[in-house]
């Protein structure tokens, strides 16, 4: 096999299954590691992929939702630092909306030092997470599973929220504008996570700095309807100026 039509293989394999480790790619091309890792080098100068440590995931569309397994392995340390100032702004006695996300995820093992909280999710991953913590109360919503987020979604999930109301909800975008406006790359992920919104005291985004600047196809919110953002690192001085001119704290 050519060097091209063996990446355009590994290509198809991680588009087909959103992430692949070195390893499992060596022993199905028959090819050593480092022939691996050269090839996803090259992939990822295209723009098609994004390596990881030991593997690599597809990079996403603006439309485009690949699973959570994959997101996991994306920007790793990011997330745990947003996860842990995220959590570390939630208090005994809470009642929060964690929406499907990786970030909100990672958000799990920081909270188990409280001993009261009330916890309602659409996301299975998170869920299953939290049972790790029998003190605290966690309400899962039903719905139509998205197969790719392990989320639930459609008419039943938006049915389920009217009746709930939360503290406080911690949301993953997938990019916020200079514009101000918060997009989502999911339809009727945008829909839950807006009604999660109204039935909230206030909203927080979980917000890797490289999502700034970024679109996708579908509007959450302005950023004048959120509370607060947290990110991993200090934004960049360009965003200043329109997070407070939406009255935004920067966690």
């Amino acid at each position: 096999m050519l060097s091209y039509e063996r990446q355009q293989a590994i290509l198809n394999y991680i588009q087909q299954h959103h992430s692949a480790k070195v390893s499992e790619l060596s022993g199905i091309f028959y090819m050593s590691e480092t022939s691996i890792r050269r090839d996803l080098h090259k992939l990822e100068r295209a723009g098609l992929i994004h390596k990881t440590y030991g593997g690599a995931v597809l990079v996403q569309g603006d439309n485009e939702v690949i699973s959570l397994e994959a997101r996991q392995q994306v920007e790793h340390e990011a997330k745990v630092t947003i996860a842990r100032k995220a959590a570390e702004l939630v208090t005994n006695g809470q009642v929060i909306f964690l929406d499907s996300s990786s970030t909100a995820l990672a958000m799990v093992p920081f909270l188990g030092r409280l001993t009261n909280l009330s916890v309602i999710t659409n996301g299975l991953q998170v869920a299953s997470a939290l049972a790790d913590y029998p003190r605290f109360k966690v309400y899962v919503l039903g719905g139509l599973l998205n197969t790719r987020a392990l989320s639930m979604r459609g008419t039943l999930t938006l049915q389920m929220l009217k009746g709930l109301y939360a503290n406080r909800l911690f949301v993953s975008p997938r990019g916020v504008d200079s514009k101000g406006n918060v997009f989502c790359a999911d339809e009727e992920e945008a829909a839950a996570r807006r009604m999660m919104m109204e039935l909230s005291d206030e909203t927080l985004l979980l917000c890797n700095t490289k999502k700034l600047g970024q679109r996708a196809a579908f509007r959450l919110c302005g950023l004048g309807e959120v509370s607060a953002i947290v990110c991993d690192e200090p934004p960049q001085a360009e965003w200043l100026e329109p997070f407070a001119n939406a009255g935004l704290k920067i966690r």
